[in-house]
């Protein structure tokens, strides 16, 4: 049974959100993405999709969570899940840091633009922009 401690893991930081990769084909897992990210002042998932459900749970903090073309305010604690396809992006709201976990049913989720086009995983993606 495989055991990882999350201090052993290594967080990745690019401009816009930090990420922590606790479970992926990467780790030897067969099934299922575990990401844990933070968001800081500034900082923002831009619009995209997978072709796969993805379940965010919020653990602190605050965002604002499109989904298609409506926006909502999250607080933590919160769980959203978000269907196979549909386009959602995720903001800060407030300075206090965002916690949270992102899980998907598959050890190796693509992520999409809203145009369709593949874009890089999160700790490959050095683009400030969305």
């Amino acid at each position: 049974m495989p055991v990882f401690n999350h201090l052993d893991l290594p967080i990745h930081q690019v401009p816009r959100i930090r990420t922590r990769i606790l479970a992926s084909h990467q780790l030897d897992v067969q099934e299922t993405t575990v990401w844990e990210q933070w968001i800081d002042e500034g900082g923002y998932i831009p619009l995209h999709y997978h072709e796969i459900e993805e379940v965010i749970v919020l653990m602190s903090g605050e965002v604002l969570l499109t989904l298609d073309t409506e926006t909502t305010v999250v607080r933590a604690p919160a769980t959203v899940v978000v269907p196979a396809q549909q386009i959602h992006g995720v903001r800060l709201n407030g300075s206090t840091t965002a916690h949270l976990l992102a899980f998907f049913p598959s050890s190796s989720p693509t992520i999409f633009a809203a145009d369709g086009t593949k874009r890089p995983l999160p700790w490959q993606d050095h683009n400030s922009e969305p």
